[in-house]
């Protein structure tokens, strides 16, 4: 966990260290271009039948006004097991991960702009039990994991509210992950015998722009 909330924090930082290096060498004119955008928010993915729910944080340093390049990091989990009972409880929960990095597309519209990107990496899956005991607290450990290649490509509305701020109205990427059979099934991503699994993911946030 601690190397993940390192790298995540570095996705989302890096932008604006970047922008403070190279602010002095704007060209004229291009005062008004977003240099750099970082989103965070409420993620959604669904396989199957499986509902993930959790967050997602995006950094992407824009080269100019259409053309930039996006860090993408998301964790979302669902709880397939559970109940509780005179202050006990037990359940499972399955985790996916996701480290992505590529192009980004972006079209201004005013204060609003449409995005498109597509993003490579990978995806760390992990299934996981725990209990909760009064007075002890909780208890959880870490059941099986494995890491596959993963993509996403999609895009997304973001409505401007002032130059600086704006609200992410949807974002929607297919997301196709290459674990292998046994892994996919034992980390409950997918139900069938096959290598590859095909996700969808819709996220909606908070966009700064620098």
């Amino acid at each position: 966990m601690r190397k993940c909330a390192i790298l995540a924090s570095i996705i989302l930082f890096l932008p604006s260290m970047l922008v403070a290096q190279i602010g002095g060498a704007r060209p004229a004119g291009s005062e008004k271009e977003t240099r750099a955008i970082i989103f965070g928010g409420y993620s959604y993915l669904r396989n199957n039948s499986n509902g993930f729910g959790g967050w997602e944080g995006q950094g992407t340093l824009n080269f100019n006004r259409y053309l930039g390049v996006t860090a993408d990091v998301s964790g979302t989990s669902v709880t397939p097991f559970g109940f509780s009972a005179l202050g006990f409880s037990a359940g499972t929960y399955q985790r996916l991960n996701n480290y992505l990095f590529g192009p980004t597309i972006t079209a201004s519209l005013g204060k609003s702009s449409v995005f498109a990107h597509a993003l490579f990496g990978e995806a760390h899956s992990s299934l996981g039990a725990g209990v909760g005991i009064p007075i002890i607290g909780g208890i959880s450990t870490g059941i099986t994991s494995a890491n596959a290649f993963a993509m996403a490509f999609g895009g997304g509305i973001d409505v401007g509210l002032t130059r600086h701020l704006a609200i992410r109205a949807v974002q929607a990427d297919y997301l196709r992950t290459q674990f292998n059979a046994t892994d996919a099934l034992t980390t409950g991503l997918s139900s069938s015998l096959g290598n590859r699994q095909s996700s969808f993911r819709y996220s909606s946030g908070v966009v700064f722009r620098f």
